[in-house]
């Protein structure tokens, strides 16, 4: 019987495992001391700033900030979570890395479909922000039938997710029935599921319009592209520290995004969008 139910997920493989290892070395000694003195803080949330140079220092967590940065940023937050309540910080703490290096910096009017999910730092202008708005980051839901909970992540501006299955109540359907060599689709009950909207997980967000920029190394300012444009999106702390007009480097990671405009749901036309990680002002001259 066991062979027929889904198998559980394994929560860290063996790199993940090293590169939670590495984020706890790199956070005790470098952060330590600036942790302490966010002790006290009464924010709900805080961008703490990771150097990108302190993480090209450890093997595996290079690795897979490199080949899968959201993955890297969720392993960093369990991190920085722990040290957080080590230090009595009630604080959410959200990652901020900086000093991308130049390996990673591009143009907008080189990004393509095949750089979906990579890590870019772009130099633009930021032309308008929208009004801050939220969205539901991760959902929670309520088996009817058993009371067990399940969470699901969301996709921001996409149909919300539910879960198909309630694996308590999958586990109970099996119980004292022989099922080898029965086919897992056959069984198939139906979800039975109520979204508990106090217990899911939202996050605050603007939308930036940006433009392309070159400028010599004195920083004065050659070109603003008027047709190399991009949207991006920013949450939680930033949303409150952008100027429109000013120039930034945007750490971000490229994401494919439905057209604005589509006339119909499963239109397959897509858009490069960003998800900004970190904006670092540029001391631009104009």
């Amino acid at each position: 019987m066991s062979s027929m139910l889904p198998s559980k997920n394994v929560d860290l493989d063996p790199e993940e495992q090293a590169a939670l290892r590495e984020w706890r070395e790199l956070v005790v000694e470098h952060y330590t001391e600036d942790i302490e003195h966010l002790e006290g803080m009464e924010e709900s949330v805080h961008g703490f700033h990771i150097e990108h140079r302190l993480i090209d220092e450890k093997p595996a967590l290079r690795r897979i900030f490199h080949e899968r940065p959201t993955r890297a940023l969720e392993l960093g937050f369990r991190i920085m979570r722990e040290q957080f309540d080590a230090h009595k910080i009630p604080t959410r703490p959200v990652l901020r890395v900086v000093g991308l290096s130049d390996n990673y910096l591009n143009s907008v009017d080189e990004l393509r479909m095949r750089d979906r999910n990579q890590l870019v730092a772009l130099d633009v202008k930021i032309n308008d922000v929208s009004q801050p708005y939220g969205w539901l980051k991760q959902a929670v839901y309520e088996c009817l039938d058993c009371g067990a909970t399940v969470s699901v992540k969301q996709r921001r501006a996409r149909q919300r997710e539910s879960p198909r299955t309630c694996r308590t109540c999958l586990h109970k359907a099996f119980e004292g029935i022989k099922t080898d060599n029965i086919p897992i689709g056959l069984f198939n009950p139906l979800p039975h599921f109520t979204l508990r909207q106090e217990d899911c997980v939202y996050e605050d967000a603007v939308d930036l319009s940006m433009s392309q920029i070159t400028y010599n190394q004195d920083y004065n300012l050659i070109n603003c592209s008027t047709h190399n444009q991009i949207i991006g999106t920013v949450s939680d702390d930033l949303i409150d520290q952008l100027v429109v007009k000013s120039y930034a480097r945007v750490n971000a990671i490229v994401r494919v995004e439905p057209i604005p405009d589509r006339t119909f749901a499963k239109d397959t036309r897509r858009l490069l969008a960003l998800d900004i990680l970190s904006v670092e002002e540029l001391p631009i001259r104009s």
